[in-house]
């Protein structure tokens, strides 16, 4: 029998959340084995993971659908309607680091199943971590009277992920958690996240940074099988 490992940084991990990024439609239905070997999954990439984040405060000018974030220059439609009314934004970016890589690379060479369950705790576990950076943001931030939009990433709606260089770049992400980009769009290692989190003083308009739904509802693509809203 496995159980979560206590007292970790992912031992409040939903286990639920783990098996729909692995793609089970209705963990009600899933049997014993099934869940088990989820929770043994989570255990695995807990353990492998080295978690580390970083970030920045960047000014932001919005003229249309343009958004200017310090200098960086991005024609979103989507990101615009999402961070208007924000006075400022946080970079964001996380990473779990190297060693998942490693472990779901392996499983794939001798049992793809398992390595589907690993996939599917590892990006539970990436949200799960900035979530918890999103409302230590959160804190921080409400000393200000600032509250945060949900995090909108490269890759939601028409943002493009070509900007995914220019994020990690402003972030000297490279040299700061070990993230880097290839082929233009592709980040190493694959279990990382680069956002834009707006700040507004907008108490109506504001969410918690921790609102996954509020992510979701942002995101045009209502087909989205990992969609929670």
């Amino acid at each position: 029998m496995y159980s979560v490992n206590s007292g970790k940084w992912y031992s409040d991990v939903n286990i639920n959340e783990v098996l729909r990024y692995s793609g089970v439609r209705d963990a009600s239905k899933c049997s014993d084995d099934i869940i088990q070997s989820a929770v043994r999954a989570v255990n695995e990439v807990g353990e492998a993971a080295s978690p580390k984040r970083v970030s920045m405060r960047c000014s932001l000018t919005i003229n249309g659908d343009e958004c200017d974030i310090d200098g960086i220059k991005v024609n979103s439609k989507s990101l615009s309607a999402h961070i208007k009314g924000c006075d400022e934004v946080i970079l964001f970016a996380a990473t779990l680091g190297s060693g998942v890589d490693t472990l779901i690379r392996r499983y794939s060479e001798v049992k793809m199943s398992y390595a589907v369950m690993l996939q599917g705790a590892a990006a539970e576990l990436i949200e799960m971590y900035c979530d918890k950076a999103n409302s230590e943001f959160e804190d921080e931030c409400a000393a200000e009277g600032y509250y945060l939009r949900p995090r909108f990433s490269p890759g939601y709606g028409d943002f493009s992920i070509y900007h995914q260089p220019e994020l990690i770049s402003r972030l000297n992400a490279y040299k700061r958690i070990g993230l880097t980009i290839s082929g233009g769009v592709q980040m190493t290692p694959m279990k990382s996240v680069t956002a834009v989190i707006g700040l507004t003083k907008q108490k109506q308009s504001g969410r918690t940074g921790s609102c996954a739904s509020g992510k979701c509802a942002g995101c045009p693509n209502v087909n989205c099988m990992f969609r929670r809203v």
